[in-house]
């Protein structure tokens, strides 16, 4: 029996944002240009962009979802070929370095 576990690596997260595919209740959206309406069990770039995913994240899966780990597993089954990462620690470190870069 496999289990979702989260793994913890260093990560540049403008990389990340470049090549991130953000999942809402129906559809996605691109990180990198903010495109909405994106399939994302077929898309493999952004339609406007050309942005390459290689990333994925839901919306759905903090820490107040019971089922966290079927949305997950849900998500891998319609894209296993992308890595699923954690879209609360993606918004804090984002939401930390456009702080940290208005203040500049």
């Amino acid at each position: 029996m496999s289990f979702y576990i989260r793994i913890w690596q260093a990560c540049d997260a403008a990389e990340i944002t470049k090549h991130l595919l953000i999942v809402g209740d129906l559809t996605a959206d691109c990180a990198a240009c903010r495109e909405l309406g994106i399939n994302y069990a077929a898309a493999k770039a952004c339609p406007k962009c050309g942005a390459i995913f290689r990333f994925i994240a839901s919306r759905n899966t903090g820490k107040l979802d019971r089922n966290r780990g079927g949305t997950v597993k849900r998500i891998k089954d319609r894209r296993p070929d992308l890595t699923f990462i954690d879209y609360e620690d993606y918004k804090e470190i984002t939401g930390k370095e456009h702080a940290r870069n208005f203040f500049k």
